[in-house]
């Protein structure tokens, strides 16, 4: 967006504001002016920027403008099948029992893993857990996981 498409932006506006009032939020106009903002802003801020504090705080025709960086929560950084490997890690399941039971490999068991652990930044199946435990939308309904029943072939080479 360039400096003068901004402009034509707050032109229509203030020629908005001018007949009945529209909330701010619903307005595309806005929408896309604050989505312009944090761009670059961020930008400006690099990727880098890991402060919790506001990178942009000012005030223009009265009104404050306050920028204030977000951090994800589990459930958007993780992809659906590493929820469900998160939850059954949190009710015991061991890597190979995940493995039978999701009908994958060991290894793409262990892939998800460190995936996992890489996204929230833990290192351990004991502090993956307690980061989700926080979060409800990683809670199965009824508090239980209700996979397809772990039926294990080929016993004899088990033992």
């Amino acid at each position: 967006m360039t400096t003068e498409s901004v402009r034509s932006g707050v032109r229509a506006l203030r020629e908005r504001s001018r007949s009945a009032p529209v909330d701010p939020s619903e307005d595309g106009t806005v929408r896309n002016l604050v989505r312009e903002l944090a761009g670059r802003v961020s930008e400006l801020v690099g990727p880098d920027h890991s402060g919790t504090g506001p990178v942009l705080d000012c005030t223009e025709l009265g009104m404050r403008c306050l920028l204030v960086p977000m951090t994800p929560r589990p459930h958007e950084l993780l992809s659906p099948r590493e929820i469900e490997i998160a939850r059954m890690v949190g009710l015991g399941y061991t890597n190979r029992a995940i493995a039978a039971v999701l009908e994958i490999s060991l290894y793409t068991v262990s892939a998800h893993m460190r995936r996992i652990f890489t996204k929230l930044g833990v290192g351990n199946r004991a502090s993956m857990v307690a980061a989700l435990s926080q979060n409800s939308e990683l809670i199965p309904e009824g508090g239980r996981a209700s996979p397809k029943p772990l039926t294990v072939t080929g016993a004899s080479r088990l033992r």
